[in-house]
């Protein structure tokens, strides 16, 4: 019976975020969010090669910008890594999110999104992917994945795999590769941002036009995430 309730919550939600559910800031308000900046230290991630820019420092420059929206919106927010630190494995990331939520408010995160940008040997090459591991993942995957495919115009899939934070402790998680930033043409842009202090931490990061239009689409898919929820009843239909 479970199961059968289960299935249809994923169900209701997979139809409720393919029907664009406007994101409501008072789905977001409240909950307990870990955003996890793919790689770090001497995990460059993705690199590319002809501007020299780094896969971990955009995803740390999307975290923090998505960090303060989500934060005006009210939710509570806690980050896996909040500099340039060496994080040795996946799992550890997922254990840093798990302490912080516990010390922070004493329970589990509501989610967990972890932010990376894609390689590619083809420099010219773009796409936008979403990767989640377990069937309570879907629907945010899907969320999110809808809401940033529009920054490429290219589709390369949401899928299901043992990727990345995802495969640990079984936290409602999903990991974001908008774009690849070996995409020349990405990583020209980012080099346009102006350079921000991540608070007390010395690190700094770059914002600009496309970090912030990732970060927007990221909150536009949590709270279609969240707005969805409120519309499913414990029963998994949908409330009248």
């Amino acid at each position: 019976m479970k199961k059968n309730i289960f299935a249809g919550v994923v169900l209701l939600l997979t139809v409720l975020i393919a029907g664009s559910v406007v994101a409501d800031t008072s789905s977001i308000d409240g909950k307990l969010i870990a955003l996890d900046a793919g790689h770090g230290g001497d995990y460059t991630g993705g690199y590319n090669i002809n501007y020299y820019v780094a896969e971990k420092d955009v995803n740390l420059s999307v975290v923090y910008s998505l960090k303060s929206k989500l934060e005006s919106a009210g939710a509570t927010v806690v980050l896996t890594r909040e500099g340039d630190e060496t994080i040795l494995s996946r799992s550890e990331r997922v254990d840093i999110a798990i302490a912080k939520c516990i010390e922070i408010a004493n329970r589990e995160c509501d989610i967990l999104v972890s932010v990376h940008h894609n390689g590619s040997l083809d420099s010219d090459h773009n796409g936008t992917l979403t990767i989640y591991n377990e069937k309570q993942d879907v629907a945010l995957a899907q969320s999110l994945h809808d809401t940033l495919v529009p920054l490429t115009g290219i589709d390369e899939g949401y899928l299901n795999g043992g990727y990345g934070i995802t495969v640990y402790d079984h936290l409602i998680s999903t990991l974001t590769e908008a774009y690849y930033i070996t995409n020349d043409e990405e990583a020209t842009t980012y080099l346009t941002g102006v350079e921000e202090e991540a608070g007390e931490t010395g690190y700094f990061y770059l914002t600009g036009e496309r970090i912030e239009e990732e970060a927007n689409a990221q909150f536009q898919g949590i709270g279609n995430y969240f707005t969805a929820m409120e519309n499913v009843a414990p029963s998994g239909k949908k409330k009248k």
